[in-house]
């Protein structure tokens, strides 16, 4: 008896769950999910060969020896019961639209066979509960699905004294199974179903004149306990036997092991309240894991060869896809929350603008912060992976001649990268929100910003459009005094969890400084050097107006100059007299006699019409 107990698993919630998620629930499309529960029907009556006969003839079945009952049988009764209830949904959401009164009634025709079903499907498992055969967690979520079934209905029929006891009981025993869960992944399947609860439970109470309606904690402490045991006979035996799997699952260390660690925010800690994001947050957890040991294991990037720099940056393809994942889960649960506010309360998954669809909001915008952070990560440790490789004595080389000139364009590029990443997290509603995190953000906006000008101006630099160079260095040091500013607007100064990935404070920015200066010094000594600092000119040094004549009016004034910088002056031969004579010789010859040219005579035809002109 025990090994087929074992055999036996029937996890009515997690194949609900999955169900609805999977075949078009989660945005509101009843008619996918009832054709879907339609075909499962038929093929689960074919495989247990239960059909009612062929053509119009009805054959009734026998009732099944509880001994034959397997988790198929268990199958059939639940997606008969999914069936019935999603297209009550499906009558509803016409009779919101037509306002025909024949739809409502098919309607409630349609959950009064749902609440049939699942009746069934409560016997059925009740009998495998008492003889050992099923689990007691497995058969309180039986028992948690059949109380919700029941309280749709009777809130339905505006059976609210009723109905918020079936609801608030079904509750209680949410809760429980979240608290007893043994896998994250199974207390958001519970978490999944008490936020689809939760707006019915306020609607009866509100219906009932509850004065804390809004208060379902409360509701659900004071209405369950008086309720449980009428609704739930077996209750007690199922607590007591739960207690013991709990206690023998510890003394084993299995529970621990299965956790996932909380996520935390500013302190608070990040709602995962969806199955699915709960494995995508384990493996970015593991992946997170080996990433940190492989981090400790090979110690930082400085003082580190190239290749296990390049080894680190491949490290993050792990947890990048495990985000990219999350990412990709948690936007489609936001959109379909999005979609899913404007429908009904009867919806299943409706829950309006609630708590619920706040929290997957929030989840998106934390899980899309955590990409970025780890995306920004990784691409700063390529940037100090390709300056070590260009160099191997010094991270940063200082001498454009000994770098390789492809270093700076490729970190430019990287930087640009970077800043895209920076500016998305900066639109985040989580950054938004939060003072102290956009600031910090932009700081480190601003900080990117200037060695990406730093690392420009190299450019420039290499191709000798000094310039640009020198422009951009102005440029960098108004991004450090940017980045200064926003870190002097954090009301703590202190190291912040949230911006872990990317160190910034009085230090580094200092250090990012001092190279700026250094190397707006060095491009201007080489644009002197090159053309003696002439805008557009095209490296032929051109000797400014009138400066021979100058310098054989003035005395040169450079000895003088090298005298004070303590420099050795010599002194220019005399000059001997042949050289002085030959020098009078030229400065004495005299200028060659112009010729005067003796004026043409006037023709005699000219001096008889010129007069008639005015000459003479």
């Amino acid at each position: 008896m025990a090994d087929q107990a074992r055999a036996l698993e029937f996890r009515a919630l997690l194949l609900v769950d999955k169900e609805r998620s999977t075949y078009g629930l989660r945005y509101n499309d009843f008619e996918r999910y009832r054709k879907h529960c339609a075909n499962r029907v038929h093929r689960l009556r074919g495989t247990l060969k239960m059909t009612h006969g062929k053509g119009k003839d009805f054959k009734k079945l026998p009732p099944v020896d509880p001994e034959r009952l397997t988790s198929t049988h268990l199958q059939l009764l639940l997606f008969e019961t999914e069936r019935a209830w999603v297209y009550a949904q499906e009558l509803l959401e016409t009779f919101a639209k037509s306002s025909d009164s024949s739809d409502k009634r098919r309607a409630m025709g349609r959950i009064r066979r749902a609440q049939s079903w699942g009746t069934r499907l409560l016997q059925q498992c009740t009998i495998l509960f008492e003889s050992g055969k099923l689990k007691p967690s497995q058969f309180m979520e039986v028992v948690a699905y059949e109380l919700l079934v029941r309280g749709r209905f009777q809130r339905l029929r505006e059976e609210f004294d009723v109905g918020v006891a079936s609801l608030s009981v079904a509750r209680s025993l949410l809760d429980e199974l979240a608290e007893n869960a043994s896998t994250s992944h199974d207390q958001a399947i519970a978490s999944v179903f008490i936020d689809e609860v939760a707006p019915e439970i306020r609607h009866c109470a509100h219906s009932l004149g509850h004065k804390r309606a809004y208060d379902i904690d409360s509701i659900v402490k004071e209405v369950a306990p008086r309720n449980r045991s009428k609704l739930v006979p077996q209750y007690d035996k199922i607590a007591t036997a739960m207690k013991n799997d709990r206690d023998k699952g510890s003394k084993e260390g299995k529970v621990a092991q299965q956790k996932l660690r909380n996520l935390e925010w500013e302190g608070e800690v990040v709602p995962l309240r969806n199955p699915e994001l709960v494995d995508a947050f384990s493996k970015v957890e593991i992946a997170s894991a080996k990433l940190a040991d492989s981090q400790s294991a090979k110690g930082g990037v400085i003082n580190q060869r190239p290749t296990k720099s390049r080894r680190k940056v491949a490290a993050f393809d792990g947890i990048l896809q495990a985000l990219s994942d999350a990412e990709t889960i948690a936007r489609k649960l936001s959109e379909a929350r999005r979609l899913a506010g404007n429908g009904s309360l009867d919806s299943s998954s409706a829950g309006g603008a609630g708590p619920a669809a706040r929290d997957i909001h929030f989840v998106h915008s934390f899980t899309t912060y955590q990409l970025l952070a780890r995306r920004t990560q990784r691409d700063l440790l390529l940037i100090d992976a390709l300056i070590s490789d260009s160099s191997s004595s010094d991270k940063t080389p200082d001498s454009a001649k000994t770098e390789d000139p492809r270093v700076n364009p490729a970190v430019v590029k990287i930087y640009d990268t970077t800043l895209q990443n920076l500016n998305q997290m900066r639109t985040l509603t989580v950054v938004d929100e939060s003072a102290d995190v956009a600031a910090a953000t932009d700081a480190r906006i601003a900080y990117i910003r200037a060695a990406r000008c730093l690392y420009m101006a190299r450019t420039y630099l290499s191709l000798k459009r000094y310039a640009e160079a020198v422009s951009l260095t102005q440029t960098s040091q108004v991004r450090i005094r940017e980045a200064r500013f926003q870190l002097s607007l954090l009301s703590i100064q202190e190291a912040n969890p949230e911006t872990d990935y990317f160190p910034l404070g009085e230090t580094e920015i200092a250090e990012l400084e001092k190279k700026i200066i250094s190397e707006e010094v060095k491009i201007k000594m080489e644009w002197f050097a090159y053309d003696g600092g002439a805008v557009g000119a095209d490296g032929n040094f051109k000797k400014p107006l009138f400066y021979d004549i100058a310098f054989n009016s003035i005395e040169d004034p450079l000895e003088r100059v090298q005298k004070r910088a303590g420099r050795k002056v010599e002194k220019p031969a005399a000059q001997t007299v042949t050289q002085q004579v030959v020098r009078a010789q030229v400065d004495e010859t005299p200028a060659a006699e112009e010729t005067v040219k003796e004026a043409p005579r006037p023709s005699v035809l000219g001096g008889l019409l010129g007069g008639w002109w005015g000459r003479r």
